[in-house]
């Protein structure tokens, strides 16, 4: 190739629009020819600017503030006009820096512009200082202006991706204190896709900074969590409430919950507070209150909607079954109570002094064995129920009654009557069943009654208007068994004399009051999850985001990137 051709393929890199770049698929005509064309090119950019006609001489007087070529030149005063922008014209600190760079915007370029410029930069607004700082970098690393250091070269470099990290040396790092904002060591991470690199201390500088997209893929990668408390880092409210709910939800009460739009608190502490609610079949509250209605078919269901722990808390009830013995913790939530009563049938009497939820339980038992004129073991759960000196009083008179009932179908009236006068001191409600063994103590033995209430000898509480279905009931089961046939239908005799003659004297109350027998209609509170961590609401990786932190970074590095300018002609830097 000859001289021409070698000067066209030094300049090939410059071309400007629509002027075709010179390949090897090229004649050498037509190689001369957009050589020539580039050529006109250049020497028209070389005396006009995109802010104006720019002459050689201003050229000449530029390269003393380290600025070389009709484009830099035009690029550079747009800078520096936005930069003079942005400053407090009322600053008296900013006035030296503010003068140097009017100066050389009116034709009297100094090499002091360049300090002049870092002075403005390091005391302007920290609103809006970042943001600047970084334009101004960033024109510095296009344009290609010998105002960097070495160092600051590399590292400015790396920031702009115009090179890998892999090239800085270990000097060019910057140390920890020429990076205050851990921004440098984000942006790396990001760029890496490596975020489990940073340190504690990266965090604790980046966390107050960084936008919220950004904290949400450390949150997602594990790097950010709970226990660096980051939304007590932030300034804005709204982002600390933010990341409380996705780090901490169970901090995030109702109403703050509705402030973010979340409605997962608020579902959580109404099913929990017994309000209506009404869940999507076979979700998880729905599960939760077929469960507290004491529904075991949908176990296996619920195992797979619970976390881990909570799974294994619903073993230990289903456990607890095989024995009926179950850790303090799990009778203590009183939502389990009809889960482990289906689940559990007592096989012997139970023992009413290990706790509340045992002491119903022996209650229930003692009342359901009575129906099922089980007298004898009915009897020894009784017996245990009279015996525990800890029972309530409203337990302690319905075991009381109930050991009357059974010496009254025993027919021992005066055992029956000293068991109920004990409790008539302190409840009225016994005083109709005294009545009735007073009546019928007075009685002569031949003429008495049969002592059964009928209600009961059909399963049944005291007066209870289920009696006619009961009985039809009870009557197709027994129909092979005239025993029980005839029993049947003696109760069914007596309860419609006592509905013609409104007439229920003769008849021995009990239980006292079907509530006392009932198992509480509570939410079971020790299945139910904490609230899940609210989801991501950021959009992950936006342009928005990099560039803020990579804006953060170069912001950071302002005092090592910048110095004075080196002449063209001489590897050393200028003073004033």
């Amino acid at each position: 190739m000859g001289n021409e051709d070698a000067s066209a393929d030094r300049l090939g890199g410059g071309f400007g629009a629509g002027v075709p770049p010179i390949t090897g698929s090229m004649t050498r005509a037509e190689m001369v020819e957009a050589w020539r064309e580039r050529r006109s090119a250049r020497r028209s950019a070389g005396i006009t600017g995109p802010g104006g006609v720019v002459d050689g001489f201003a050229l000449r007087k530029w390269r003393k503030a380290g600025v070389f070529g009709a484009e830099a030149v035009a690029r550079v005063e747009d800078v520096l006009r936005g930069l003079l922008e942005s400053m407090d014209a009322e600053d008296e600190n900013l006035r030296w820096g503010a003068d140097t760079i009017r100066a050389c915007l009116d034709g009297q370029p100094t090499p002091q512009l360049l300090p002049a410029v870092k002075a403005l930069l390091e005391v302007t607004d920290p609103g809006r200082g970042v943001a600047r700082t970084a334009a101004v970098l960033s024109a510095v690393h296009e344009v290609g202006l010998p105002w960097l250091s070495l160092a600051g070269e590399r590292r400015l470099a790396v920031i702009m991706g115009a090179v890998p990290t892999a090239d800085l040396g270990s000097d060019d790092l910057p140390r920890p204190g020429e990076d205050p904002s851990g921004a440098f060591a984000l942006q790396q991470a990001l760029a890496r896709r490596s975020l489990g690199e940073l340190t504690a201390h990266h965090l604790g500088a980046i966390v107050p900074w960084a936008p919220l997209g950004v904290i949400d893929d450390l949150i997602e990668t594990g790097v950010l969590d709970r226990g660096h408390k980051p939304w007590t880092l932030r300034v804005d409210s709204a982002e600390q409430s933010y990341l409380l709910a996705r780090l901490a939800p169970e901090k995030v009460d109702a109403a703050l919950a509705r402030s973010l739009g979340w409605d997962e608190p608020g579902e959580r502490e109404a099913f929990l507070a017994g309000e209506p609610v009404q869940p999507a079949p076979g979700s998880l509250y729905d599960l939760l209150l077929r469960v507290a209605d004491g529904e075991t078919d949908v176990l296996k269901e619920l195992d797979g909607l619970l976390p881990r722990e909570l799974v294994l808390r619903l073993r230990k009830v289903r456990d607890g079954a095989m024995t009926g013995s179950w850790d303090p913790d799990i009778p203590a939530d009183r939502g389990l109570w009809r889960l482990m009563c289906a689940l559990w049938e007592p096989r012997a009497a139970v023992n009413p002094a290990r706790g509340p939820f045992y002491a119903l339980v022996a209650l229930r038992h003692a009342y359901d064995l009575i129906c099922q004129g089980e007298r004898k073991k009915a009897q020894a759960q009784v017996d245990k129920l009279v015996d525990h000196e800890g029972a309530s009083a409203e337990h302690a008179a319905e075991a009381w009654n109930m050991f009357a009932y059974l010496a009254l179908l025993d027919d021992n009236l005066d055992l029956a009557y000293v068991s109920l006068a004990r409790v008539a001191r302190t409840d009225r409600r016994v005083e109709e069943n005294l009545a009735l063994l007073d009546r019928r103590r007075g009685t002569k033995r031949n003429d008495r009654d049969q002592p059964a209430n009928p209600y009961l000898e059909l399963g049944l509480p005291h007066k209870s208007e289920h009696w006619k279905h009961q009985w039809r009931e009870r009557r197709k089961a027994d129909r092979d068994d005239l025993d029980l046939a005839a029993q049947a239908n003696w109760a069914m005799r007596r309860i419609e004399q006592a509905e013609r003659t409104e007439d229920w004297s003769d008849f021995f109350v009990l239980p006292l009051d079907p509530a006392s027998l009932r198992l509480p209609t509570v939410r079971p509170r020790s299945l139910t999850p904490q609230t899940a961590a609210m989801p991501r609401r950021t959009t992950h990786r936006t342009d928005a985001d990099l560039a803020t932190v990579r804006d953060r970074a170069i912001a950071d590095l302002l005092p090592t990137l910048l110095t004075a300018p080196r002449r063209p002609d001489h590897d050393h830097r200028t003073t004033s």
